[in-house]
């Protein structure tokens, strides 16, 4: 490893700061389109009479079994306004993840407004439709006393893609674009119309590289989930970690969530690596090369002083001269 090859690497290094310099220095975001989904059930027709039936299509379920109950009150309360004696469970075939079943409508204990419920094995898992029923009274909906969280949030956070340059610049430590997903789950008995999002991120709890722009969800139907993929680039210098944060409100008690991620810039650790091996390799080569030059020029001297005097020095002169003249 010579001068020239250190000149080499010394100009990669600059080009390296360069790109990553290139970067506007400021966090931007945009956003995709927000998606629901989660199990569904369609009625068939929208007014029965108790003890008629209704054809109903159950989809998405993850459970391999379902129950299917009719409910008064919105279902507001779970199962207390629900037909227990008349609900139904029923199987999945084993190749398919849509059920479709004649379900025959029995009385709620509560007023309507009524809904069809179908809950899968765990109760996580819920799907709700309106339906009337003909002749069974109507009252207001009384939700129950106590109201505990009514969502699960959800965050994720990866290096999204970025061609050509860009990605160089993002292995150069420059600015790194992320794809930031949320999931909202609607967990509570009742649909959701105002929940509020706000999100942000840093490189640590202290710190506010930009806001993420989350829409707000609208409607979220029980058992449904909202979910929202947003685009958002963290300036340079993006080495290390970066804290994600998200807030839903305005449905029950808040809820909070935060992850981290860790970026690694290959690229510039390896650019680094070699430099500062050639640093040591070049100094190593200087030291010997400085070393050699210390003995030669030892030995030099030694061969000076070896031709002035080829009898053996001037001691032996003298000695010699001594001998004769005893």
């Amino acid at each position: 490893m010579n001068g020239r090859r250190l000149r080499v690497i010394t100009r990669w290094l600059v080009a390296g700061a360069v790109v990553v310099g290139a970067s506007t220095g400021l966090a931007s975001a945009s956003s995709d389109e927000p998606v629901t989904t989660g199990p569904t059930v369609l009625v068939g027709r929208g007014e029965v009479e108790p003890g008629g039936s209704v054809r109903l299509t159950i989809n998405g379920f993850d459970s391999p079994w379902v129950t299917m109950s009719v409910c008064g009150n919105e279902a507001r309360r779970g199962s207390g306004d629900c037909d227990l004696p008349g609900s139904v469970s029923n199987e999945f075939n084993d190749d398919s993840t849509t059920m479709i079943y004649n379900f025959q409508v029995g009385t709620p204990p509560t007023d309507c407004p009524c809904v069809i419920r179908v809950v899968g094995r765990d109760g996580r898992e819920v799907a709700q439709a309106p339906i009337v029923l003909t002749g069974h009274p109507v009252g207001p909906i009384i939700d129950p006393p106590e109201i505990g969280q009514m969502l699960e949030l959800d965050l994720v956070a990866k290096v999204g893609e970025m061609p050509g340059l860009a990605g160089l610049r993002s292995q150069l430590g420059g600015e790194t674009r992320y794809d930031v997903t949320i999931a909202v789950r609607n967990t509570s008995n009742s649909p959701l119309q105002q929940v509020r999002l706000s999100g942000s991120a840093g490189r640590d709890a202290s710190d506010n590289l930009t806001e993420l722009p989350f829409d707000d969800p609208g409607l979220i139907a029980v058992g449904q989930t909202w979910q929202q993929t947003v685009s958002v680039v963290v300036p340079a210098p993006s080495f290390g970690g970066v804290q994600w944060r998200a807030t839903a409100s305005n449905a029950g008690p808040p809820v909070d969530t935060t992850i981290t991620t860790q970026h690694r810039p290959w690229l510039l650790i390896l650019l680094v690596l070699t430099a500062a091996t050639a640093l040591v390799v070049v100094l190593l080569r200087w030291l010997v090369r400085r070393r050699a030059e210390r003995d030669q020029g030892k030995q030099g001297t030694q061969d000076e002083a070896s031709s002035q005097f080829p009898g053996g020095g001037p001691q032996s002169g003298v000695f010699a001269g001594a001998g004769r003249s005893s």
